[in-house]
C-alpha cells in the first residue's frame, strides 16, 4: 500500500511538474493570460482614462498644483497620464509634483524620469484610482534633443478579467519628425514583442493595452500613421480634438490609442477646448494643454 502511494505521489508531482513546464510555453501562457472574449451586453466593462500635459517645462510659468489637482478631480477618470512633470527641481520649490498631486486628489501614483532637470528630475507621471502592480521607464530614443521616456504600468481593474496595461509618453516636439518616428517606432517594437519583456511583463502582447501622451503630432501627419500599425486612435464624432495651445488651440497633440488586440466602444470622448468651464474648471487657465478624456466600454477582450 506504502509502494502504491508512492508511486502515486511521484506521479502527482510529475504530473504538476509537467504541467509548470507546459505554462512556460508561451502560445499556451499567452492564451490563458487574456484569452480572447467578447463580452454580452450587460457583462462590458467600463474605465474611464485622461491624459493630461500639466507644462512643468513652459516657459515663464509655474505650475499651480492646487488648481491642477482640482481639474484632475473635475475628470474623475479612473487612470491619469500625465506630462511635463517636475520631481524635486528648483523651479518648482523642490516639490515632488506627481506626489502632492496624488495626495491631493487621493490617487495612486508613480513618476517616470525623463531627463535631469534644475537640481532633480523631469518626466511623466501616471494617477490611479487602483494600486499599479508594477511600473517601468523606459528612455525614448531622442537624437541630440532633449530626453523623452516612456512608462508602461500594469493596474488591476475592477470588472475587467485581465490586467491593464498604460503606455504614457511624451514625444519630441521639433518640426522634424524623424526623432518622433524613432520613438514611435519604439514603442511598435514593444507591442510587437521585440523587446522581450517575458520576465518584467508576462503575456504583454495580449493583453489589454492603452496607450496616451502627447506626441506632439496631428493626427494626420506620419507618426499617428505609424502607431496605427498596432493601435486604434480613439475619437468620436463631432469632436473637436484640438488640444494645443490651450488659450486658443489650433493643432491636436494629445492622444489616446487602444490595442488592436481589442474592441472598444467609446462612450464618451470630452476635449474641453472650447473655452468655457467644463465641470467647474476653466482648462485654459490650468495648462498651455487641454486634456483628453475618453469613457470606453470592453466589447472584445
Amino acid at each position: 500500500m506504502k509502494k502504491n502511494c508512492l508511486v502515486l505521489t511521484i506521479v502527482g508531482l510529475f504530473s504538476l511538474f509537467s504541467y509548470a513546464l507546459a505554462t512556460e510555453d508561451l502560445v499556451i501562457s499567452q492564451y490563458q493570460h487574456s484569452p480572447n472574449k467578447v463580452y454580452t451586453d450587460k457583462d462590458q466593462p467600463e474605465i474611464t482614462i485622461a491624459n493630461f500635459n500639466i507644462a512643468g517645462g513652459l516657459r515663464k510659468h509655474k505650475v499651480n498644483l492646487d488648481l491642477v489637482a482640482n481639474a484632475i478631480k473635475a475628470m474623475d477618470a479612473d487612470i491619469i497620464t500625465l506630462e511635463e512633470v517636475d520631481q524635486n527641481t528648483t523651479r518648482s520649490d523642490g516639490l515632488d509634483q506627481a506626489k502632492v498631486i496624488a495626495e491631493k486628489t487621493g490617487m495612486y501614483y508613480l513618476f517616470g524620469k525623463a531627463t535631469d532637470m534644475k537640481g532633480g528630475n523631469y518626466g511623466n507621471a501616471i494617477l490611479s484610482k487602483y494600486p499599479i502592480v508594477k511600473s517601468k521607464t523606459f528612455l525614448l530614443p531622442s537624437g541630440d534633443f532633449e530626453q523623452r521616456s516612456l512608462m508602461l504600468s500594469q493596474i488591476n481593474v475592477p470588472g475587467f478579467d485581465s490586467p491593464i496595461y498604460v503606455f504614457n509618453t511624451h514625444f519630441d516636439w521639433h518640426e522634424e519628425d524623424e526623432v518622433r518616428m524613432s520613438q514611435a517606432r519604439f514603442i511598435n517594437s514593444i507591442v510587437f514583442d521585440d523587446q522581450d519583456l517575458d520576465d518584467e511583463f508576462p503575456n504583454l502582447v495580449s493583453g489589454i493595452m492603452v496607450l496616451l501622451g502627447d506626441f506632439n503630432s496631428v493626427k494626420n501627419d506620419r507618426v499617428i500613421k505609424e502607431l496605427e500599425k498596432y493601435w486604434t486612435l480613439v475619437k468620436q464624432e463631432n469632436v473637436d480634438t484640438r488640444t494645443w495651445p490651450a488659450g486658443n488651440p489650433g493643432l491636436d497633440l494629445d492622444h489616446i490609442f487602444t490595442s488592436r488586440n481589442q474592441i472598444w466602444q467609446v462612450e464618451q470622448f470630452i476635449i474641453p477646448n472650447d473655452g468655457n468651464e467644463w465641470n467647474g474648471i476653466k482648462w485654459p487657465l490650468v495648462s498651455d494643454h487641454i486634456p483628453v478624456i475618453a469613457k470606453l466600454k470592453l466589447i472584445e477582450q
